[in-house]
Parts: C-alpha cells; sequence; structure tokens
C-alpha cells in the first residue's frame, strides 16, 4: 500500500501571482496570433523577426507556468528573467516603431513589473526554497 504524502499548499500570494503569469501567458498568444496574422497577410523580414522572438518568449512562459508547482529556485528566477526581457522587448518594439509614450508603456509593462515585484517578496522566496 502506498503511503500519502503531505504536501505544503499553495499560499493565496503565490495562487495570485500564478493568475497574473497565466494572463501574460493569454496576452502572448494573443500578440503571437496578432504577429502570425500580420506576417501572412504581407511577409516582411522585421515580422518574421518578432515573429521568432514572441514565439521563443511565449513558450519559455508556457514552460515556465508548467512548471510552477515545483518549486524550484530555476523556475522563480526564470519568470523573473523572461518577464524582464519580455517587458524590455516590449518597450523595444515600441520605441522603434515610434509609439512609445505613457499609455504603452504602462500597457506593455504593466503585467511583467507586477509578476517581477510578486515573485521578489519573501513570501515567494519561501515557496520556491526547496
Amino acid at each position: 500500500m502506498t503511503d500519502a504524502v503531505q504536501v505544503e499548499p499553495m499560499p493565496a500570494f503565490m495562487r495570485a501571482a500564478r493568475f497574473v503569469m497565466t494572463l501574460d501567458v493569454a496576452f502572448s498568444l494573443v500578440g503571437l496570433a496578432i504577429v502570425i496574422g500580420t506576417l501572412a497577410f504581407g511577409f516582411s523580414w522585421p515580422f518574421l523577426l518578432l515573429l521568432l522572438y514572441s514565439a521563443v518568449i511565449t513558450a519559455l512562459m508556457c514552460w515556465l507556468l508548467s512548471r510552477w508547482s515545483s518549486r524550484r529556485k530555476l523556475v522563480r528566477w526564470g519568470v523573473i528573467a523572461v518577464e524582464v526581457v519580455s517587458a524590455g522587448g516590449s518597450l523595444l518594439a515600441n520605441a522603434i516603431d515610434g509609439g512609445l509614450g505613457w499609455p504603452t508603456l504602462v500597457s506593455a509593462a504593466l503585467v511583467p513589473l507586477v509578476l517581477v515585484i510578486m515573485l521578489l517578496t519573501p513570501s515567494a522566496t519561501r515557496w520556491f526554497d526547496r
């Protein structure tokens, strides 16, 4: 007969951070669909590079989200790194496009910034300290 293993439940703050990460993945998938549609409408090399960047970031976020419950430090720091790169890439693309203003700045960096702040809290450190 197998023995039951008691597992510490995920704190509410970490469930909220996982929800924010899920929202970010959903937004990334929508953005990826828009880039694919734009590329299908008219091929250009810059859009192909944007598609590659979006696909890699989205795939990394999906993989890290699937590994969330492993509670490894690598997952926490990986999410922080991917979110910083995601926000930076979005801001850079908007700056190159010429549409960098306060509304764009807030919409491009708000979700990644919230997630990074949530993952830098002591409760996140305790949850991922395994």
